[in-house]
């Protein structure tokens, strides 16, 4: 059975990976891969995703520390981990938008250490291959009860750690085109060259 393959799609809030992750599953099951989309936190595990939810969308703010919600967005991960082993076992190719990389980019920005937040992650399942992409977000799609959507200055602190961290390990960068389509082609176009090296 052929190997499956774990990629991540991260970026800041409302820059359209919701979009780019489904396409890019689309356009991968018209090349005949097996494909399933996932978006971090998994808000259907329980305790963990109810919980990050209530958290990130308290209409007061967020109500606990960041090192607590940390703790939180890693028991999530942690919790579905049994099923993306399972789906990488199969031969899926897995696309998740946010995973390790998002939990640490929004740590640092809010004021926590790097180590730390990488130790907390260290043995969760590492992605294939990870895509950053960068350039402005859609604030018509911003949450207005969204504790992180809503302090515009937070937002670009993050932008700032995902930029770090991307140069840091070698996500491949693809800046947001005017065009949807033309955006998702370039993103398409190092998916598969990644993967045609990795099935050859």
């Amino acid at each position: 059975m052929q190997k499956g393959t774990f990629i991540t799609l991260y970026g800041i809030n409302n820059i359209g990976k919701s979009t780019h992750a489904k396409l890019l599953c689309k356009k991968l099951e018209e090349q005949g891969f097996k494909t399933h989309y996932l978006k971090y936190p998994i808000y259907e595990i329980e305790p963990s995703g109810p919980f990050i939810n209530k958290t990130l969308r308290n209409p007061e703010g967020q109500a606990i520390s960041e090192d607590e919600l940390q703790f939180w967005f890693v028991l999530n991960r942690y919790q579905f981990q049994p099923q993306l082993k399972k789906l990488l076992e199969e031969g899926y190719v897995v696309v998740a938008e946010d995973y390790i990389g998002t939990g640490i980019a929004w740590g640092m920005a809010k004021g926590l250490e790097e180590e730390w937040l990488t130790g907390l992650n260290t043995h969760l399942v590492k992605e294939d291959l990870s895509i950053l992409i960068e350039g402005n977000r859609d604030l018509r799609a911003r949450e207005t009860t969204h504790v992180h959507e809503q302090n515009d200055a937070l937002v670009e602190k993050c932008k700032e750690t995902h930029n770090y961290l991307g140069e840091k390990y070698d996500w491949k960068k693809i800046h947001l085109q005017d065009e949807i389509s033309d955006t998702a082609g370039l993103i398409f176009g190092v998916v598969d060259e990644f993967l045609k090296k990795r099935y050859s």
